[in-house]
């Protein structure tokens, strides 16, 4: 059933991934989602694997607010040395608002 009205907003990510990091990535991942799950407003959260591009990764975020995606983003990108020690590189983290849901 689709809401007319969806007040929500998705911090969404595109992601080079170093695929001989791979392994390391994996192990990493449920901490990664534990630790999303955690901020305010948090809806619900994907994570997945590019089937044409191994090495691009695509996340979709999903808050209650503009402001608590933002502060997510914002959270991402001050993230970034970690991440790229951990071979992973955004390339793209836009926040969109939710129009629709089924």
């Amino acid at each position: 059933m689709m809401r007319e009205e969806v007040d929500m907003f998705a911090v969404v990510g595109t992601w080079k991934m170093d695929t001989s990091l791979s392994e390391r990535q994996a192990q990493m991942l449920p901490m990664i989602v534990a630790g999303v799950r955690q901020n305010e407003g948090f809806v619900r959260g994907f994570w997945s694997n590019d089937v044409d591009e191994p090495e691009t990764n695509v996340t979709f975020v999903v808050f209650d607010t503009r402001g608590q995606a933002e502060d997510f983003r914002k959270a991402v990108l001050g993230n970034a040395p970690a991440q790229a020690e951990s071979g992973m590189d955004h390339t793209n983290l836009r926040i969109v608002e939710i129009a629709a849901e089924a």
